[in-house]
């Protein structure tokens, strides 16, 4: 069993002399565990140490001690952090750690079965104060706030739609926080589709429905979040309409959060969605630029650290879509900061592909000329091809020049001057257009999804 630690710190010298910077901080920040005379185990502090040894060294490590021991040694990487902090921490450090963890659980056990018992299902995190707004929806803001002190008034029903990671569910409940503060005693739950389905469907099960029927009637305030989810739940959306009639006669408030607007939802009960149509419908777009960099240092904030401000740009630049990625996208710098004890820039970053899985994807072409860029986008915005050679500077004609002057630029192969010569214009307005282009995509427009859509028609 010595022999087999031992044959871990010969490799450890190994790499450390050969320079091998990712593998020495990796490792050197895991347990090494001998747990049988065969078998041993890569303990790692987080997910991302361990995909990296996994991926990286696991292989050699095998090769290496399979050279050294008679019997080939079963090697198994897991994730342990408190382990790990254990026996890598000096000692007085570790339990100074341990009486705050401790005490943090305590808190957070107090935490979980104040949220058990509160009926709302809302998580208290998510409050007005600490929403961040922009030019993408501080208009559905402003809404939810009257709402929340309004309820059952002007806006009843409240739909509220847009896509993923947008801050949907996070306006949603804090429309009931906010009410719950003022209104302590109000009935109120938060639940999204898929929950009141089951919730219903168990009801017919057991047969007490007049129990769910009763639950749901009887509120102050309903938010009902993913309400998409019911498509496939016809009879549940049914009953979602008598539950919906009985709070609407009771002027009790109720607000709906969807991916889609009320008329693109299928399969919903016609009589609900034309009541929709008749309420207060308001879209959540993606945030701009100024907007995700805000959210970045918000939830730096919220962990009590910062990060080097040209990192924060290059995520606000690249994460333009789904926001809820920006927090995984700061653990898992943070997490190499601090087990490497490095501070990356965007270099590294993009070297050691930190944010690889949270970046938004950008859009891929196969092998497309010119040519067939500018007529896909001709076709698209339903112009004629000639328009990209014209002196037309309507605002209609400029915009899909300048989506097509960009595709040209990121895609073709040609350079600027070569573009040129297919739009009859110089490079410098080639340069321009290109830009321009760059800068709302930037800016979180919906010209991202109108490229996304030009380039799927491209085979």
């Amino acid at each position: 069993m010595e022999d087999i630690k031992q044959y871990w710190n010969e490799f450890l010298n190994i790499i450390s002399e050969d320079d091998e910077f990712t593998a020495v901080a990796l490792l050197k920040g895991s347990v090494f565990v001998v747990e049988e005379d065969n078998k041993a185990a890569i303990v790692c502090s987080g997910d991302f140490a361990a995909t990296h040894i996994k991926k990286d060294f696991l292989g050699r490590i095998k090769d290496f001690f399979n050279d050294k021991c008679s019997n080939n040694i079963d090697i198994d990487v897991r994730v342990d952090a408190d382990f790990v902090n254990e026996h890598l921490m000096p000692e007085e450090e570790y339990q100074e750690k341990s009486e705050t963890a401790n005490n943090n659980v305590e808190v957070s056990n107090t935490t979980k079965k104040e949220v058990s018992n509160n009926k709302s299902n809302l998580n208290d995190y998510f409050r007005f104060d600490n929403f961040i707004q922009g030019n993408n929806n501080k208009y559905v803001f402003e809404a939810a706030k009257y709402v929340s002190s309004n309820p059952g008034k002007e806006y009843n029903p409240f739909y509220v739609y847009g896509s993923v990671g947008i801050g949907k569910t996070h306006l949603l409940q804090a429309i009931g926080n906010s009410y719950l503060e003022a209104n302590p005693n109000a009935k109120v739950i938060y639940i999204d589709g898929s929950g009141f389905r089951d919730e219903y469907v168990s009801s017919l099960q057991n047969k007490k429905p007049e129990v769910f029927k009763r639950k749901y009637k009887s509120l102050d305030m309903l938010l009902l979040d993913d309400l998409q989810l019911l498509e496939s739940a016809q009879e549940t959306s049914k009953e979602l309409f008598e539950i919906f009639q009985a709070l609407d006669s009771a002027a009790k408030q109720m607000v709906f959060v969807s991916d889609k607007p009320p008329k693109e939802l299928r399969n919903i009960e016609s009589r609900l969605k034309n009541r929709f149509e008749k309420s207060l419908i308001l879209s959540i777009e993606p945030p701009q630029y100024e907007t995700r960099l805000a959210i970045i240092e918000r939830k730096l904030f919220d962990l009590h650290t910062s990060i080097d401000e040209e990192v924060m740009k290059y995520m606000a630049e690249n994460i333009t879509t789904d926001v809820r990625k920006i927090e995984g996208a700061i653990r898992a710098y943070l997490s190499v900061r601090d087990l490497m004890k490095i501070t990356p820039d965007v270099e590294q970053c993009e070297k050691m592909g930190i944010f690889k899985d949270y970046f938004t994807n950008k859009p891929k072409l196969k092998n497309a000329t010119v040519k067939e860029i500018k007529k896909m986008v001709a076709d698209y915005y339903g112009i004629e091809m000639s328009s990209f050679e014209s002196t037309d500077r309507t605002k209609f004609i400029a915009k899909a020049r300048h989506v097509a002057i960009y595709l040209s630029c990121e895609y073709s192969k040609k350079s600027v001057t070569e573009i040129g010569l297919e739009f009859n214009r110089d490079h410098s307005s080639i340069i321009h257009g290109r830009d321009k282009v760059k800068d709302e995509l930037r800016s979180g427009s919906h010209l991202f999804t109108e490229i996304n859509e030009i380039i799927s028609n491209i085979s």
